[in-house]
């Protein structure tokens, strides 16, 4: 039978939907989406809408207020066999309306989001809706290795160590603003913690990275057992560093991290409405 866009309805997400969002994710990114592992909040929390055809869900996205009046978008997902068929633009529209109610009643809210730069079908769609590209990070992959270290924990958090990231600090593929107001959501999503040479931010709650907060030395090399630490022997893991330490790539290349593909610009992206 053929697709009808307009059998298709947007609503809040529901427990009963858990087992087709499974199996939207399940055809994305090689089947590692990490959709399985933050659906369940999400459904607790507001505006996850689902899209509905023919009482199955087929595709999601995720609005959540983040700190200094941002309303932050992500997770957007189209079963693959429906992809391509206006869905994505659907969900779209019916979050952008209620991020407009939600607009009205804070005027300085602004829309944000995070995707890999070479998601041209979102950039382009977005892109289509006002959104413009703020900023930009390295994410870089490294293959585990066998040792481990425990690195001390910091308990509080000092603004003043991400001076590197004046205007967005990257916890995981999620940005929040330079500023206090984001203080509580990095100690929530993340720790500082420190090895005999540096301090780094661990951050994200589902998705762990590490953020270089200065610029690494050769010395990175003998940190990479604290780095493991938080992933387990010989699992890999991804670090974020700002455009800034560039600079620095052939230090991260002998210390065997890797950008995905032979990138050489920086591959995510923040975007902005």
């Amino acid at each position: 039978m053929e697709f009808d866009l307009q059998e298709c309805s947007v609503r809040l997400a529901k427990v009963s939907d858990r087992q087709d969002l499974i199996r939207i994710a399940k055809g994305i990114w090689g089947g590692t989406d990490y959709l399985p592992k933050v659906m369940d909040i999400w459904i607790s929390e507001p505006w996850f809408l689902v899209c509905e055809y023919r009482g199955r869900v087929i595709g999601c996205l995720k609005m959540t207020s983040f700190p200094d009046h941002v309303l932050w978008f992500e997770g957007l997902r189209v079963q693959v066999r429906y992809q391509n068929h206006g869905i994505a633009t659907l969900l779209n529209r019916h979050s952008f309306a209620i991020a407009a109610r939600l607009k009205r009643d804070d005027p300085a809210l602004s829309f944000e989001f995070c995707t890999y730069y070479q998601n041209s079908e979102s950039l382009h769609l977005t892109q289509k809706l006002g959104f413009r590209v703020v900023h930009k990070f390295y994410v870089l992959n490294k293959r585990g290795i066998k040792a481990t270290l425990e690195p001390r924990i910091l308990e509080d958090i000092d603004l003043g160590l991400f001076h590197h990231y004046p205007d967005y600090i990257p916890c995981a593929w999620q940005t929040v603003h330079n500023s206090l107001a984001s203080l509580p959501f990095l100690k929530e999503r993340g720790c500082l913690f420190q090895s005999p040479r540096a301090t780094y931010y661990l951050g994200g709650l589902h998705e762990r990275y590490i953020i270089l907060l200065e610029p690494p030395n050769l010395n990175i090399k003998a940190d990479l057992p604290y780095f493991q630490h938080f992933f387990g022997s010989r699992k890999s893991y991804q670090i974020i560093i700002p455009p800034e330490f560039r600079a620095s790539w052939q230090i991260l290349h002998l210390a065997g991290f890797r950008v995905w593909a032979d990138e050489v610009e920086e591959n995510m992206l923040v975007l902005r409405m």
